[in-house]
């Protein structure tokens, strides 16, 4: 697992091949970036699509999650759609709600 002390800022779409903990914020300058891994561990995650094995986070902001298994966020969760790869899976937010804003089949 790489450990990231401090914020990950990131500056382009990034994919991760290994597990990454950040033990600051993870900030996408400039504007929202997406970002792929395996697994993740942060504080604050702002993005427009996550695409992730698992996830936990503090507050999480994104909009289109795609993860494998499990989406956990502490305090806040918001997104705009999301998607499990498995039947079995576990989408939580454990001290706030879940705000999820479903898209509209045109």
């Amino acid at each position: 697992m790489k450990e990231i002390k401090g914020d990950l800022i990131l500056k382009k779409d990034t994919i991760f091949d290994e597990s990454i903990k950040v033990e600051g914020d993870i900030i996408c300058e400039g504007r929202f970036w997406n970002l792929t891994c395996w697994d993740l561990t942060c504080n604050d995650l702002n993005c427009n699509d996550l695409d992730c094995r698992d996830l936990t986070c503090w507050d999480l902001n994104c909009r289109d999650l795609n993860f494998w298994a499990i989406a956990i966020a502490y305090n806040s969760f918001k997104c705009k759609s999301w998607k499990s790869e498995r039947k079995n899976y576990i989408i939580k937010c454990l001290d706030g709600e879940m705000e999820i804003e479903e898209e509209k089949e045109e």
